[in-house]
Protein backbone atom coordinates (compact mmCIF):
# COMPACT_ATOMS: atom_id res chain seq x y z
CA UNK A 1 0.00 0.00 0.00
CA UNK A 2 1.00 3.32 -0.77
CA UNK A 3 -0.29 6.49 0.15
CA UNK A 4 0.11 9.82 -0.56
CA UNK A 5 -1.21 12.98 1.42
CA UNK A 6 -1.18 16.40 0.23
CA UNK A 7 -2.92 19.83 1.01
CA UNK A 8 -5.42 20.87 -1.77
CA UNK A 9 -6.66 24.30 0.03
CA UNK A 10 -5.04 26.02 3.27
CA UNK A 11 -6.52 27.95 5.50
CA UNK A 12 -5.14 28.07 8.78
CA UNK A 13 -4.45 31.52 8.14
CA UNK A 14 -8.38 32.34 8.11
CA UNK A 15 -7.18 34.52 4.91
CA UNK A 16 -9.54 31.92 2.63
CA UNK A 17 -11.96 29.16 3.22
CA UNK A 18 -11.69 26.43 5.16
CA UNK A 19 -13.76 23.62 3.78
CA UNK A 20 -15.72 20.75 4.96
CA UNK A 21 -17.17 17.35 4.31
CA UNK A 22 -15.31 17.14 1.35
CA UNK A 23 -16.31 14.27 -0.73
CA UNK A 24 -16.09 13.17 -4.53
CA UNK A 25 -16.57 10.54 -6.92
CA UNK A 26 -14.60 10.04 -10.21
CA UNK A 27 -17.56 10.68 -13.01
CA UNK A 28 -17.78 9.87 -16.76
CA UNK A 29 -14.85 12.16 -18.61
CA UNK A 30 -12.64 10.77 -15.83
CA UNK A 31 -12.06 13.76 -13.59
CA UNK A 32 -12.88 14.13 -10.33
CA UNK A 33 -15.89 15.48 -8.92
CA UNK A 34 -16.07 16.94 -5.23
CA UNK A 35 -18.57 18.34 -2.85
CA UNK A 36 -17.84 20.63 0.03
CA UNK A 37 -18.60 23.38 2.14
CA UNK A 38 -17.48 25.70 4.33
CA UNK A 39 -17.07 25.73 8.62
CA UNK A 40 -17.90 28.78 10.78
CA UNK A 41 -18.86 27.00 14.10
CA UNK A 42 -20.01 24.12 15.78
CA UNK A 43 -22.01 22.16 13.12
CA UNK A 44 -22.66 25.60 11.35
CA UNK A 45 -21.76 24.98 7.19
CA UNK A 46 -22.00 27.37 4.94
CA UNK A 47 -23.79 26.52 0.94
CA UNK A 48 -22.68 23.18 -0.66
CA UNK A 49 -19.78 23.95 -3.16
CA UNK A 50 -18.13 21.47 -6.01
CA UNK A 51 -15.08 21.79 -7.33
CA UNK A 52 -13.19 19.85 -10.51
CA UNK A 53 -10.08 17.66 -10.50
CA UNK A 54 -8.44 17.90 -14.07
CA UNK A 55 -5.66 15.13 -12.54
CA UNK A 56 -3.33 18.10 -12.04
CA UNK A 57 -5.02 20.97 -9.89
CA UNK A 58 -8.61 20.91 -8.29
CA UNK A 59 -10.68 24.15 -9.57
CA UNK A 60 -11.83 26.42 -7.25
CA UNK A 61 -15.16 25.87 -6.02
CA UNK A 62 -17.94 27.67 -6.67
CA UNK A 63 -21.79 27.18 -5.43
CA UNK A 64 -24.38 25.24 -6.69
CA UNK A 65 -27.74 27.04 -6.29
CA UNK A 66 -29.82 24.07 -5.82
CA UNK A 67 -28.11 23.14 -2.68
CA UNK A 68 -27.83 27.23 -1.48
CA UNK A 69 -29.79 28.37 1.88
CA UNK A 70 -33.30 29.34 1.73
CA UNK A 71 -35.15 31.59 3.89
CA UNK A 72 -37.27 29.02 6.34
CA UNK A 73 -40.09 29.65 9.21
CA UNK A 74 -39.88 32.42 11.06
CA UNK A 75 -36.18 33.32 11.32
CA UNK A 76 -34.77 29.92 10.57
CA UNK A 77 -32.66 29.26 7.39
CA UNK A 78 -32.64 26.30 5.71
CA UNK A 79 -29.54 24.93 4.73
CA UNK A 80 -27.84 21.41 2.96
CA UNK A 81 -24.95 19.71 4.75
CA UNK A 82 -23.53 16.35 5.26
CA UNK A 83 -23.57 16.21 1.26
CA UNK A 84 -22.32 12.48 -0.39
CA UNK A 85 -22.35 12.57 -4.20
CA UNK A 86 -22.34 9.09 -6.24
CA UNK A 87 -21.85 8.63 -10.14
CA UNK A 88 -24.42 7.10 -11.95
CA UNK A 89 -23.51 5.64 -15.11
CA UNK A 90 -26.22 4.56 -17.16
CA UNK A 91 -27.48 7.95 -16.87
CA UNK A 92 -23.92 9.87 -16.58
CA UNK A 93 -25.36 11.82 -13.73
CA UNK A 94 -24.05 12.90 -10.14
CA UNK A 95 -26.69 11.44 -7.25
CA UNK A 96 -26.37 13.75 -4.73
CA UNK A 97 -27.60 13.23 -1.36
CA UNK A 98 -27.37 15.45 2.12
CA UNK A 99 -29.69 16.79 4.52
CA UNK A 100 -31.62 19.81 5.37
CA UNK A 101 -30.19 21.93 8.43
CA UNK A 102 -31.20 25.29 10.13
CA UNK A 103 -29.31 28.01 11.59
CA UNK A 104 -30.39 30.97 13.57
CA UNK A 105 -28.55 33.85 14.43
CA UNK A 106 -25.33 32.66 12.81
CA UNK A 107 -25.27 29.08 14.56
CA UNK A 108 -27.41 26.04 14.65
CA UNK A 109 -30.74 25.85 15.42
CA UNK A 110 -30.54 22.75 17.43
CA UNK A 111 -34.18 21.43 16.25
CA UNK A 112 -33.81 18.01 17.74
CA UNK A 113 -32.61 19.08 21.28
CA UNK A 114 -29.60 17.22 21.17
CA UNK A 115 -27.59 20.03 23.56
CA UNK A 116 -30.47 22.18 24.86
CA UNK A 117 -34.43 22.41 24.18
CA UNK A 118 -35.07 24.40 21.76
CA UNK A 119 -37.18 27.45 21.76
CA UNK A 120 -38.73 28.07 18.45
CA UNK A 121 -40.54 26.32 15.88
CA UNK A 122 -41.18 22.92 15.50
CA UNK A 123 -39.84 21.84 12.30
CA UNK A 124 -38.10 18.31 10.62
CA UNK A 125 -34.85 17.31 9.45
CA UNK A 126 -35.32 15.26 6.33
CA UNK A 127 -32.89 13.88 3.48
CA UNK A 128 -32.94 16.15 0.13
CA UNK A 129 -31.40 14.81 -2.89
CA UNK A 130 -30.07 16.84 -6.18
CA UNK A 131 -28.99 15.86 -9.87
CA UNK A 132 -25.87 16.82 -11.88
CA UNK A 133 -26.61 16.02 -15.55
CA UNK A 134 -23.98 15.71 -18.09
CA UNK A 135 -23.09 19.22 -18.96
CA UNK A 136 -22.54 19.85 -15.17
CA UNK A 137 -25.82 21.62 -14.19
CA UNK A 138 -27.96 21.16 -11.83
CA UNK A 139 -31.27 21.02 -13.56
CA UNK A 140 -34.16 21.18 -11.01
CA UNK A 141 -34.77 22.15 -7.44
CA UNK A 142 -33.32 20.03 -4.48
CA UNK A 143 -36.35 17.55 -3.71
CA UNK A 144 -37.17 15.38 0.03
CA UNK A 145 -36.17 11.98 -0.20
CA UNK A 146 -39.89 10.66 0.74
CA UNK A 147 -39.97 7.31 2.71
CA UNK A 148 -43.48 5.89 3.96
CA UNK A 149 -44.36 5.68 7.22
CA UNK A 150 -41.72 8.89 8.57
CA UNK A 151 -43.65 11.68 7.74
CA UNK A 152 -43.91 13.02 11.51
CA UNK A 153 -40.53 11.84 12.58
CA UNK A 154 -38.08 14.48 14.14
CA UNK A 155 -35.48 13.21 12.10
CA UNK A 156 -34.51 10.69 9.05
CA UNK A 157 -31.25 11.15 7.25
CA UNK A 158 -28.57 9.10 5.34
CA UNK A 159 -26.18 12.02 5.81
CA UNK A 160 -22.42 10.96 5.90
CA UNK A 161 -23.32 7.67 4.62
CA UNK A 162 -22.00 5.72 2.23
CA UNK A 163 -24.79 4.05 -0.21
CA UNK A 164 -24.75 2.48 -3.52
CA UNK A 165 -26.01 1.43 -7.35
CA UNK A 166 -26.63 -1.78 -8.45
CA UNK A 167 -27.76 -2.79 -11.83
CA UNK A 168 -29.17 -0.39 -14.21
CA UNK A 169 -31.69 1.61 -11.87
CA UNK A 170 -31.74 0.12 -8.06
CA UNK A 171 -30.47 2.11 -5.28
CA UNK A 172 -29.95 1.23 -2.03
CA UNK A 173 -29.22 3.82 1.06
CA UNK A 174 -29.22 3.21 4.69
CA UNK A 175 -31.36 5.50 7.14
CA UNK A 176 -31.35 6.62 10.77
CA UNK A 177 -34.39 8.27 12.31
CA UNK A 178 -35.79 8.99 15.48
CA UNK A 179 -39.28 10.39 16.37
CA UNK A 180 -39.88 13.33 18.30
CA UNK A 181 -39.55 12.54 21.81
CA UNK A 182 -37.67 9.31 20.86
CA UNK A 183 -33.09 10.84 20.90
CA UNK A 184 -31.89 7.28 20.26
CA UNK A 185 -31.69 7.29 16.31
CA UNK A 186 -32.23 3.50 14.98
CA UNK A 187 -31.33 2.68 11.54
CA UNK A 188 -32.94 0.81 8.61
CA UNK A 189 -32.04 0.71 4.55
CA UNK A 190 -33.73 1.04 1.81
CA UNK A 191 -34.32 0.58 -2.46
CA UNK A 192 -35.04 3.19 -4.36
CA UNK A 193 -35.58 3.64 -8.15
CA UNK A 194 -33.46 6.28 -9.97
CA UNK A 195 -33.06 7.26 -13.73
CA UNK A 196 -31.40 10.46 -13.72
CA UNK A 197 -34.43 12.35 -12.94
CA UNK A 198 -36.25 11.07 -10.05
CA UNK A 199 -35.59 9.23 -6.55
CA UNK A 200 -38.69 6.64 -6.19
CA UNK A 201 -39.38 4.74 -2.95
CA UNK A 202 -39.49 0.95 -3.47
CA UNK A 203 -38.94 -1.05 -0.37
CA UNK A 204 -37.57 -0.90 3.13
CA UNK A 205 -35.96 -3.51 5.31
CA UNK A 206 -35.86 -4.22 9.15
CA UNK A 207 -35.14 -1.60 11.94
CA UNK A 208 -31.63 -1.82 13.80
CA UNK A 209 -31.83 -0.40 17.41
CA UNK A 210 -29.06 0.15 19.68
CA UNK A 211 -30.60 2.67 22.77
CA UNK A 212 -28.00 3.78 24.55
CA UNK A 213 -27.52 7.81 24.38
CA UNK A 214 -28.22 8.83 20.88
CA UNK A 215 -28.30 5.32 19.25
CA UNK A 216 -26.77 4.24 16.14
CA UNK A 217 -26.14 6.67 13.15
CA UNK A 218 -24.45 7.73 10.38
CA UNK A 219 -24.53 4.28 8.30
CA UNK A 220 -21.75 3.52 5.55
CA UNK A 221 -22.67 0.66 3.07
CA UNK A 222 -20.62 -1.90 1.08
CA UNK A 223 -22.00 -4.52 -1.53
CA UNK A 224 -19.73 -7.32 -1.91
CA UNK A 225 -22.36 -9.11 -4.23
CA UNK A 226 -23.34 -12.09 -2.17
CA UNK A 227 -23.48 -9.99 1.07
CA UNK A 228 -23.37 -6.39 1.97
CA UNK A 229 -22.05 -4.70 5.08
CA UNK A 230 -22.97 -1.61 7.32
CA UNK A 231 -20.54 -0.12 9.74
CA UNK A 232 -22.57 2.10 12.10
CA UNK A 233 -21.59 5.08 14.45
CA UNK A 234 -22.61 4.83 17.94
CA UNK A 235 -22.12 6.48 21.53
CA UNK A 236 -21.14 3.50 23.71
CA UNK A 237 -17.30 3.59 22.99
CA UNK A 238 -17.37 1.06 19.85
CA UNK A 239 -18.20 1.17 16.46
CA UNK A 240 -20.39 -2.00 15.30
CA UNK A 241 -20.87 -3.57 12.09
CA UNK A 242 -24.04 -5.59 10.76
CA UNK A 243 -24.17 -8.23 7.26
CA UNK A 244 -27.41 -8.62 5.36
CA UNK A 245 -27.69 -11.31 2.04
CA UNK A 246 -29.36 -9.00 0.25
CA UNK A 247 -28.95 -5.14 1.40
CA UNK A 248 -32.36 -4.86 3.32
CA UNK A 249 -32.83 -7.43 6.30
CA UNK A 250 -30.09 -7.57 8.74
CA UNK A 251 -29.03 -9.83 11.39
CA UNK A 252 -27.50 -9.14 14.62
CA UNK A 253 -25.12 -6.30 15.59
CA UNK A 254 -21.40 -7.31 16.36
CA UNK A 255 -18.84 -4.76 18.04
CA UNK A 256 -15.70 -4.18 15.38
CA UNK A 257 -12.94 -5.90 16.70
CA UNK A 258 -9.19 -6.25 15.62
CA UNK A 259 -8.40 -10.52 14.61
CA UNK A 260 -6.90 -11.01 17.37
CA UNK A 261 -9.64 -10.23 20.04
CA UNK A 262 -9.13 -6.37 21.30
CA UNK A 263 -12.24 -3.97 20.56
CA UNK A 264 -10.70 -0.48 19.41
CA UNK A 265 -11.90 2.34 21.12
CA UNK A 266 -14.14 4.26 18.91
CA UNK A 267 -15.91 7.16 20.57
CA UNK A 268 -18.90 8.53 18.51
CA UNK A 269 -17.37 8.81 15.04
CA UNK A 270 -18.32 7.30 11.32
CA UNK A 271 -16.40 4.78 9.44
CA UNK A 272 -16.44 4.45 6.15
CA UNK A 273 -15.57 1.38 4.15
CA UNK A 274 -13.60 0.80 0.72
CA UNK A 275 -12.96 -1.76 -1.18
CA UNK A 276 -10.20 -1.66 -3.42
CA UNK A 277 -6.82 -3.65 -4.41
CA UNK A 278 -9.35 -6.47 -4.35
CA UNK A 279 -9.78 -6.27 -0.46
CA UNK A 280 -11.81 -5.13 1.71
CA UNK A 281 -10.83 -2.37 4.35
CA UNK A 282 -12.40 0.09 6.70
CA UNK A 283 -11.22 3.83 7.39
CA UNK A 284 -11.45 4.67 11.20
CA UNK A 285 -10.55 6.25 14.12
CA UNK A 286 -9.49 5.33 17.73
CA UNK A 287 -8.25 5.83 20.59
CA UNK A 288 -3.99 5.19 20.28
CA UNK A 289 -3.15 5.87 23.83
CA UNK A 290 -1.09 9.57 22.52
CA UNK A 291 -4.62 11.12 21.35
CA UNK A 292 -6.62 12.19 23.98
CA UNK A 293 -6.45 15.54 23.39
CA UNK A 294 -8.19 15.22 19.99
CA UNK A 295 -11.71 15.02 20.30
CA UNK A 296 -13.31 11.96 20.21
CA UNK A 297 -9.97 10.34 19.32
CA UNK A 298 -10.97 11.80 15.61
CA UNK A 299 -6.90 11.71 14.73
CA UNK A 300 -5.14 9.68 12.81
CA UNK A 301 -6.96 8.15 10.16
CA UNK A 302 -6.40 4.59 10.33
CA UNK A 303 -7.30 1.65 7.45
CA UNK A 304 -7.13 -1.86 8.18
CA UNK A 305 -8.50 -5.02 5.88
CA UNK A 306 -11.65 -6.53 7.03
CA UNK A 307 -11.60 -10.20 6.94
CA UNK A 308 -14.36 -12.72 6.34
CA UNK A 309 -15.12 -12.85 9.75
CA UNK A 310 -15.84 -9.20 9.72
CA UNK A 311 -13.05 -8.38 11.77
CA UNK A 312 -10.35 -5.87 11.33
CA UNK A 313 -6.54 -7.55 10.60
CA UNK A 314 -4.31 -5.84 13.25
CA UNK A 315 -1.01 -6.18 11.14
CA UNK A 316 -2.58 -4.31 8.31
CA UNK A 317 -3.52 -1.47 9.87
CA UNK A 318 -1.50 1.96 8.54
CA UNK A 319 -2.36 5.42 8.82
CA UNK A 320 -3.86 7.32 6.29
CA UNK A 321 -3.38 10.34 7.87
CA UNK A 322 -1.38 11.44 10.45
CA UNK A 323 -2.22 13.39 13.57
CA UNK A 324 -0.75 16.81 13.39
CA UNK A 325 -0.12 17.78 16.87
CA UNK A 326 -0.48 21.77 18.12
CA UNK A 327 0.63 21.34 21.59
CA UNK A 328 -2.16 21.16 23.74
CA UNK A 329 -4.65 20.46 20.85
CA UNK A 330 -4.34 18.58 17.09
CA UNK A 331 -7.36 18.62 14.52
CA UNK A 332 -9.87 16.44 14.20
CA UNK A 333 -10.85 14.61 11.04
CA UNK A 334 -13.85 12.40 12.19
CA UNK A 335 -15.85 13.75 8.84
CA UNK A 336 -14.06 12.39 6.03
CA UNK A 337 -14.83 10.04 2.64
CA UNK A 338 -12.68 7.32 1.50
CA UNK A 339 -13.49 6.29 -2.27
CA UNK A 340 -12.46 4.20 -4.78
CA UNK A 341 -11.47 5.53 -8.15
CA UNK A 342 -10.21 2.70 -9.83
CA UNK A 343 -9.57 -1.27 -9.13
CA UNK A 344 -6.18 -0.78 -7.48
CA UNK A 345 -6.39 3.71 -6.75
CA UNK A 346 -8.54 5.28 -3.88
CA UNK A 347 -9.34 8.42 -2.24
CA UNK A 348 -9.23 9.76 1.57
CA UNK A 349 -10.11 13.20 1.48
CA UNK A 350 -11.04 15.21 4.93
CA UNK A 351 -11.12 18.89 6.11
CA UNK A 352 -9.15 20.13 9.40
CA UNK A 353 -11.75 20.70 12.48
CA UNK A 354 -9.87 23.34 14.12
CA UNK A 355 -12.62 24.61 16.61
CA UNK A 356 -10.04 25.31 19.15
CA UNK A 357 -8.94 28.19 16.47
CA UNK A 358 -11.81 29.62 14.70
CA UNK A 359 -12.66 26.42 12.48
CA UNK A 360 -9.77 28.08 10.34
CA UNK A 361 -8.32 24.51 8.63
CA UNK A 362 -6.45 23.08 5.69
CA UNK A 363 -8.26 20.28 3.46
CA UNK A 364 -6.56 16.91 3.44
CA UNK A 365 -6.19 14.44 0.49
CA UNK A 366 -4.70 10.72 0.87
CA UNK A 367 -4.21 9.28 -2.00
CA UNK A 368 -4.17 5.21 -1.70
CA UNK A 369 -2.28 2.76 -4.10
CA UNK A 370 -2.72 -0.99 -3.51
Amino acid sequence: MKIERSVIWNNRSGENTSWFHTRCCKIGDGTLFMSMQSIGGGDYYGPVHESIFDGQNWSTPVGIPDLDWKPCVEELLEGVCDVVPYYHAPTDTVLAIGHNVYYRNGALYDSLGHWEKPTGPKVQRYPVWSVRNAKGEWPRNRQKVLIPGLETSAVYTCGSSQWFFRGQNDVFIPFSFAPFGRRDGQIFTTRFFYDGEKLEFAEKGNTLEWPINRGIMEPSLVDMGDRVLMTLRAEDGCGHVVESADGLHWGEIKTWQFDDGETPEMSSTQQHFLYCGGKLHLVYTRANGTNSHVVRFRAPLYIAEVNDDLKLVKASEEIVLPMLDEGDHAPGMGNFQAVAISDNEAIVSVGEERGYDQFRGNTLVARITF
